[in-house]
């Protein structure tokens, strides 16, 4: 540190001794008053770099993050990558990490991607660097992601699920061959691969895939997955997509489907397809008296 950096860091030191209540909020703003933005920047990466008070660490990292201050962004990076030592400071890099996502910079990436190989890490790490990786939006960690998803050895679920929504957040179409394979494979673990589903489903919405015959093709088996939710989700993917054809693959669930939580789904999806008509045709059909009941809800919302 040069000299200005020494009288900064001495100052910052000698008040945190000082300090009553954990009140670093007050720090800060005393530091930023005397020393301007520069000398807070110096006092974040200070903390960052030899404080492992993770209640100071928390709350600097808070005020990073509304600071948005460019140059602290290299120090955060420094900072994921330190070993993790117990859950309190698991927690702090977690947040470490969605503020680094709020950067949108390409230059965390490696950091990120490191953190989310490593699969002695805790999974909380694992799972917010996914995240931040599909915020952040580089398509070059397509192939990491991809990797993460398919690994037959990956024993976290929760890191796949987090990897699948990322690959759709890249918004990248490469995806949908990657979530194909995933849904024509045999799963041992069927609750597990449920939930799979849901987030597959769930990135599906965030990509281009009104032409794609694939896309659209995982979507007509997941409207007869076994689990209803997968079907509710699906329902509001086609929606979406705005298509004939994909008003009458919904009209065949508000008709047939088994579920009634599905069937309102499908009554709203397709209210906002069309017009109200669909409406009074339930009302005056051949359906339950929920559903019944369910369309003139709507209608009475309507016409408040």
């Amino acid at each position: 540190m040069n000299e200005f950096d020494t009288k900064i860091i001495s100052y910052l030191e000698e008040k945190l001794n000082k300090i009553k209540d954990k009140n670093y909020l007050s720090l800060f703003n005393d530091v930023e008053k005397r020393f301007k933005p520069k000398g807070l920047i110096t006092c974040f990466s200070y903390i960052l770099k030899t404080k492992d008070d993770t209640g100071l660490l928390d709350a600097t990292i808070r005020e990073i993050n509304k600071k948005k201050y460019f140059d602290v962004l290299p120090s955060l990076i420094d900072f994921i990558l330190k070993p993790s030592k117990d859950n309190a400071f698991n927690n702090v890099k977690v947040l470490a990490i969605k503020t680094i996502s709020n950067y949108k910079n390409k230059k965390a990436m490696n950091a990120l991607l490191f953190c989310l190989d490593d699969k002695n890490s805790n999974y909380r790490v694992r799972l917010a660097a996914a995240e931040a990786i599909g915020k952040i939006g580089d398509k070059n960690a397509f192939e990491h992601l991809e990797k993460i998803v398919c690994d037959e050895d990956e024993k976290s679920t929760y890191v796949k699920e987090s990897a699948v929504v990322a690959l759709g957040m890249l918004g990248d179409n490469r995806a949908i061959d990657v979530f194909d394979a995933i849904m024509n494979t045999k799963q041992i673990f069927q609750e597990k691969f449920s939930a799979l589903k849901e987030r597959i489903i769930e990135a599906m919405s965030k990509l281009d895939i009104s032409k794609n015959k694939k896309a659209l093709d995982i979507l007509k088996v997941s409207l007869m997955d076994e689990s209803s939710q997968i079907r509710i989700n699906t329902i509001e993917v086609l929606m979406n997509l705005n298509t004939k054809e994909n008003y009458d693959l919904i009209y065949d669930r508000l008709k047939y489907d088994s579920d009634i939580e599905v069937k309102k789904n499908a009554l709203i999806a397709l209210c906002n397809l069309s017009d109200a008509s669909i409406l009074n045709e339930v009302i005056d059909g051949d359906y339950c008296i929920e559903l019944k009941d369910f369309a003139r809800e709507i209608i009475d919302e309507y016409e408040k």
